[in-house]
């Protein structure tokens, strides 16, 4: 079925089966050491899980609004999180996403959701917590292999109950979203989005200009880079290279980081380390971290913001001086603990890429300092979920005439200014707003963004570029424990 279709037929199911939301009051409580509170309404919003098929299996958004504090609200505003695989709530942890969506409720409704097989929504595509085992990440291979059996069980878990792995893309993410829609009684909504959400958006916009006033992509992903580049990477390694030779903290110790991470790199390679960690229960395991593993940790949380790149040299004296890996801990925390949904896997592997894209990312994996890291575990995963690749025609470039504010930050490695200015050229009443030495996460922390992002939503112009205070990287701490 070609995309337009295919949008048309989701208009047409949206409209026939969203049924009224059901709001009830809720409040949300933050985990921070000093706990915020979110007051507003919670809400289920069903809708079919196969557009196609809006009498069979059916998927469950978790929702929740944020009530507009003026008494003439305008169009209500939907975040669209990202990941793939995310959660809306989650953001509502960070200081910086607070501070937007209150700006946004002096304009209007802001809508939080968790998309399909995503956070509180059901079916739930969320692997079971459990302790990796230990030579999980002692090899690419034996990583893989641990991803492809929790994917299994995950597969397995969502066909026993009636479920279809198939329908987890961006394609139905889409109609959810028109289903929210029709549902809110909006005849047109206002989009903020976030990393992998500004792909959502995008494919939103494209199947329904008509539905959408205005949109704000912060930390833009196009149709065609969910897959990254491996030089992407080495420039990002080599930016942060610089400012570390440069820095009062650590420069004495880094003047070449890069001959320290290849360094650090082969003595994993030549032999995993052993690290010691502690589960919820306070119980010691070790873990086998080998190069390969490394090499994925630093792509995913090194390369994206300064709140953890100027951790990497911390981690890299450690790691090459052969104490305690403290930083290297705390990684394999974020991974053990994360709630990660594979809708990740699915939705990812659907949206796939371009031969010409796929072979430049080979091309220059074979010589990158992180290898094909930064896009493990695709396409092998796939083996697992066996999604239909959704084509050329998707991944083509959006063309839109809805007035729309991309914010991108300068340390942003993941999705970088440059790559932020190719979607835009889709874009016929664009505005870019540059923020200096901010990265993926820390791009709406200055009040001049958020100010920027609210008057936008206003009809005002954004400021071309905003300041963000430049890096410092995090003290070397000698220590033999």
């Amino acid at each position: 079925m070609k995309l337009r279709s295919l949008a048309a037929f989701a208009l047409f199911s949206a409209a026939l089966h969203a049924a009224p939301l059901a709001w009830k009051d809720a409040a949300y409580t933050t985990h921070e050491k000093v706990k915020t509170t979110i007051r507003g309404q919670t809400a289920t919003l069903t809708v079919p899980e196969a557009p196609a098929k809006p009498a069979g299996a059916q998927v469950q958004l978790a929702l929740m609004r944020l009530p507009a504090t003026t008494a003439t609200p305008a169009a209500p505003v939907v975040y669209l999180h990202g990941g793939p695989g995310g959660a809306g709530a989650e953001h509502l942890e960070s200081p910086d996403f607070r501070a937007v969506f209150a700006a946004l409720q002096q304009q209007g409704d802001v809508i939080i959701y968790d998309q399909r097989g995503c956070g509180q929504s059901l079916p739930s595509l969320i692997p079971a917590r459990e302790r990796f085992p230990a030579e999980t990440l002692a090899t690419r291979g034996a990583f893989l292999a641990h991803l492809e059996k929790t994917s299994v069980a995950v597969r397995d878990r969502l066909i026993a109950s009636g479920h279809d792995p198939h329908r987890y893309t961006v394609l139905e993410s889409v109609a959810d979203l028109e289903a929210l829609r029709v549902a809110l009684g909006a005849e047109k909504i206002r989009l903020i989005a976030h990393s992998y959400g500004t792909q959502l958006a995008q494919a939103y916009v494209r199947a329904y200009p008509q539905a959408v006033e205005r949109l704000v992509l912060v930390g833009s992903r196009g149709m065609d880079t969910s897959r990254k580049l491996p030089a992407e990477a080495d420039d990002m390694i080599a930016r942060i290279a610089e400012l570390a030779r440069t820095d009062p903290t650590v420069g004495a110790k880094f003047p070449d980081l890069v001959a320290t991470l290849r360094r650090v790199l082969a003595k994993l390679d030549a032999a995993p380390i052993a690290v010691e960690l502690e589960d919820e229960k306070k119980e010691k395991f070790t873990l086998q971290v080998g190069g390969f593993a490394l090499r994925f940790i630093i792509a995913k949380f090194y390369l994206n913001d300064p709140d953890n790149t100027k951790f990497l040299p911390k981690l890299l004296d450690e790691l090459d001086a052969g104490r305690r890996p403290w930083s290297l801990v705390f990684n394999l925390g974020q991974l053990l603990r994360s709630p990660i949904s594979y809708t990740w896997l699915t939705t990812d592997a659907a949206s796939g890429v371009t031969p010409a894209r796929a072979e430049l990312i080979r091309s220059q994996a074979a010589t990158a300092l992180l290898g094909e890291a930064m896009n493990f575990p695709f396409p092998e995963i796939n083996r697992a979920w066996a999604m239909a690749d959704l084509g050329d025609a998707f991944r083509a470039p959006v063309r839109s005439d809805v007035p729309t504010l991309f914010v991108a930050g300068t340390l942003d490695g993941i999705t970088p200014v440059a790559q932020t200015r190719e979607i835009m050229a889709g874009f016929a009443n664009a505005r870019l707003l540059v923020v200096t030495n901010a990265g993926h996460n820390s791009q709406l922390r200055p009040a001049a963004v958020i100010a920027g992002i609210a008057g936008f939503f206003r009809g005002e112009m954004p400021p071309a570029s905003v300041d963000f205070p430049p890096m410092t990287f995090m003290p070397l701490i000698a220590t033999n424990k």
